[in-house]
């Protein structure tokens, strides 16, 4: 029996489950009628994942923040290589620089974490605007729009310029905004009709707005979770929110809080659900043999090795593995970023696009 057909008769146990949940669900009449429309289940469910997003960032903060990058980080990143890479058509060289991007963007981080390089900010963002800068190129050849180009190369002249004047404040504005882009590559990429986007975009921006605010500090701080596995949410404030103003910066933390477990919904759910096919749910047994058609057995290997050393690593050094998860992922963020900005460039979104090769079943994640 081949890898892929044991990982599918492994889920028939969850497909079971997922069959008995919707026969109970679909007696009510809502219920029936959210699931059997595409547009209305992809809308509801992400208004449900960034009210449950926003909870958890208010009196959780420090459990989202730990365990969503040890728990989802590895899976997101391949559902980053699946969607935005190996299901385009992209030009065989221009998918060869993304790969060599990735190679070159990690090997940086390694060589920083290993004490090597003691200052490859300046390196590390000279190389993302390459990228992109490269992206905007590979647009262009596509017969992209010249317009979006030149005002790509304004805004990317200009962010080069303050990132290598300020290169610190730079990485940690990019760790901020890189947590929107999924919700940018969401909108304008793949949602076809836009109105169904309302009503989640509308929820988020309130959200963050509150949050950002400082409204809900004080939640916050009072909660029991306002610290979880030896880290306090005010130890996170200093990394990640280096305010004076306590408000403030308890407000920004549960923003990036927030927007990280939102950035992680939409790469694992929205955006998969988005490429469905067709109109119902996917089962585990289709998710299963559509990921082994994306990324191979040696990739679906890989990534299972990655999330095993992930797993490993947090059971006896929770918060350095999640640390260096964080720390050697940020490629990702920028390879996100060029993506974005090719597609936009190049003036088609990817909903009519069609992908490198038949995928059987529907593309979701877990």
């Amino acid at each position: 029996m081949s890898i892929t057909a044991t990982a599918e008769r492994l889920t028939e146990p969850l497909d079971a489950c997922r069959r008995l949940a919707l026969r109970w669900l679909v007696h009510s009449k809502f219920m029936r009628a959210t699931l059997t429309h595409r547009d209305r289940r992809i809308a509801s469910v992400a208004c449900l994942n960034v009210t449950v997003a926003a909870l958890g960032a208010i009196y959780l903060p420090m459990l989202l923040f730990t365990l969503g990058p040890v728990l989802l980080g590895v899976a997101h990143l391949a559902s980053d290589v699946r969607y935005l890479v190996l299901r385009r058509n992209l030009a065989r060289w221009w998918q060869n620089v993304v790969w060599l991007g990735c190679l070159a963007l990690l090997g940086l981080r390694v060589l920083e974490e290993l004490r090597v390089l003691h200052d490859a900010a300046r390196l590390e963002l000279g190389l993302a605007a390459t990228l992109v800068a490269v992206a905007i190129a590979a647009a262009l050849r596509e017969r992209g729009r010249t317009a979006r180009a030149a005002l790509g190369l304004t805004l990317l002249f200009a962010a080069t310029v303050l990132s290598f004047r300020y290169p610190s404040a730079s990485r940690l504005v990019f760790l901020h905004l890189h947590n929107v882009v999924a919700l940018a590559a969401w909108g304008l990429l793949f949602r076809a009709k836009k109105r169904w986007l309302v009503a989640p975009f509308s929820l988020i921006a309130v959200v963050t707005a509150l949050l950002a605010s400082g409204a809900l500090y004080r939640q916050t701080l009072h909660s029991p979770f306002v610290a979880s596995f030896h880290l306090h949410t005010l130890a996170v404030a200093d990394w990640v929110a280096p305010f004076a103003d306590l408000r403030i910066a308890v407000g920004v933390t549960s923003v990036y809080v927030f927007l990280q477990a939102v950035h992680y919904s939409a790469w694992l759910n929205w955006i998969p659900q988005e490429e469905q096919p067709r109109r119902g749910t996917p089962t585990y047994r289709m998710s299963v043999r559509a990921l082994f058609a994306d990324l191979g057995p040696r990739g679906v290997l890989a990534t299972s090795l990655a999330v095993a050393a992930v797993l490993l690593g947090a059971c006896f050094e929770l918060q350095r593995t999640r640390a260096l998860y964080l720390s050697l992922a940020t490629f990702h963020g920028y390879v996100e970023l060029a993506l974005l900005v090719f597609f936009w460039v190049r003036g088609a979104g990817l909903t009519n696009e069609p992908v490198a090769a038949p995928h059987p079943g529907a593309p979701a994640l877990g």
